[in-house]
């Protein structure tokens, strides 16, 4: 955002490119870590409230959760003010520029700051294997079984945490993959310079084709290793999520192979409701 400069090269908001209509208002995330909405008007309060939830909702795929910072959000993070557009780069074609109201080009503009929301990633609704609720909202977390972030599903009722089977929803985001060091546990990542806990080890006597510190291995006894490995956990055809899958429900006390043939339903439902969700947002959209 920048303050007042050529008005000969200045230009209206309108016809600047970049906005999504939400419940009638022309909106656009702008600074470098679009931690600002810009709305065109001064749109009343339940308007300002409604056009940044659905910012977040139709635009990041993400649900504001209520608390402190949403609270906040009207007396503290919303400006009323007038601005116009002046052009920019090739990675930013225009930028906003602040002005008076009688200012040439200048609109009507409300600045939602938005950066200290909270908020969490939708997904396509999965049922809770310990309670059976709905969720249909995902985070990145770091969950037992494998090593690493992945999607994870926390229910609202029980408060059961569960690897996500939604590997089917379109993402604009790529999950930068870490390197990891091939001897380190398969189960927490950990190793003998940076163990998970004081007395923890790597042992050589281990259950599975990959390395498994101590403290993994005791998670389980030696006849639920043999059924995790016989029903693939820790093999190339197994992936991450499903590995996790595995584990955690062994954690649970589920037999692998009926968790097996369960992830496999999971995985079926979860990408016949994200196909059925595609097809009516197209429907919409046509």
């Amino acid at each position: 955002m920048t303050t007042l400069t050529n008005a000969a090269k200045a230009f209206p908001l309108t016809t600047a490119s970049g906005f999504t209509r939400l419940y009638g208002i022309s909106v656009v995330a702008i600074e470098e870590d679009c931690g600002t909405l810009l709305m065109l008007g001064h749109p009343d309060e339940r308007s300002i409230l409604a056009a940044t939830s659905a910012q977040y909702r139709r635009v990041y795929g993400q649900r504001i959760l209520p608390g402190r910072e949403l609270d906040d959000l009207i007396p503290f993070g919303v400006t009323k003010t007038w601005a116009r557009a002046v052009p920019g780069s090739d990675s930013c074609p225009w930028h906003t520029e602040l002005t008076s109201p009688d200012a040439r080009h200048a609109l009507p503009v409300t600045l939602v700051s938005v950066d200290w929301l909270e908020a969490e990633t939708m997904a396509v609704q999965e049922e809770c294997p310990a309670c059976g609720r709905a969720s249909r909202t995902s985070d990145t977390a770091i969950s037992p079984g494998r090593a690493g972030y992945s999607r994870v599903r926390t229910c609202r009722h029980c408060h059961t945490r569960w690897p996500s089977a939604d590997d089917y929803r379109i993402s604009l985001y790529k999950v930068r993959a870490s390197i990891t060091d091939p001897n380190a546990c398969f189960g927490c990542g950990c190793t003998t310079a940076w163990t998970c806990s004081p007395d923890c080890q790597m042992t050589d006597h281990r259950p599975t084709t990959q390395p498994l510190c101590t403290t993994c291995r005791a998670q389980h006894n030696a006849t639920t290793w043999q059924a995790l490995t016989n029903a693939g956990y820790a093999t190339a055809p197994s992936d991450g999520q499903r590995d996790r899958w595995l584990y955690t429900e062994a954690l649970r006390g589920i037999h692998p192979a009926t968790a097996a043939a369960t992830w496999t339903e999971r995985r079926a439902l979860a990408r016949k409701r994200t196909l059925a969700a595609h097809a009516t947002l197209s429907a919409r959209q046509s």
